[in-house]
């Protein structure tokens, strides 16, 4: 019997031993992390968000209340300007010997209170600042997050499949 040629062996190359379940299997896991990540950043932020805007209305409501014991212990000290500015605001009595900077053409119209000298300025709250993009809007909905979890479950499932070697294995 003659003898028969032997095939000889194939290189193998690199590429021949690369599974492409782990492309989907990678692939998967990033969308299923993505699903779990981006609603707990945004929920994360939003907690940010409420807590610098309570410190800067507790800013305001210190700043108020420290004008208003300043006042309230410079009243009690009997200090002669706020004596005086009391007397001329309230009383619209000034000191012998000094006139009215401005007149007022009519008392009705000017404001004898002190409370609007001692309001803080207005604050400005910050605003909420989210990232919108397709991808975070889909996390954050009800129903596209389950489209999600579900391509995120089926291409892990795909990846984690034992991958067929050919006729050749």
């Amino acid at each position: 019997m003659p003898a028969r040629p032997e095939n000889p062996p194939k290189p193998v190359r690199p590429i021949d031993k690369f599974d492409p379940g782990w492309l989907f299997l990678v692939g998967g896991l990033v969308l299923l992390g993505f699903t779990v990540v981006i609603p707990a950043q945004t929920d994360l932020a939003e907690a940010q968000w409420q807590r610098d805007r309570a410190l800067a209305i507790e800013a305001q409501r210190k700043e108020r209340l420290f004008k208003h014991e300043r006042y309230l212990a410079a009243l009690e000290s009997r200090e002669p300007t706020v004596v005086r500015a009391l007397a001329a605001s309230q009383l619209n009595l000034i000191p012998a010997g000094t006139g009215a900077i401005v007149e007022v053409d009519d008392p009705a119209t000017s404001n004898a209170s002190v409370f609007p000298s001692l309001e803080p300025a207005p604050i400005t709250l910050p605003e909420l600042h989210q990232v919108d993009s397709k991808l975070g809007r889909w996390a954050r909905d009800r129903d596209s997050r389950l489209w999600l979890i579900a391509a995120g479950s089926m291409a892990v499932l795909i990846g984690v499949l034992p991958w067929g070697r050919g006729a050749e294995a």
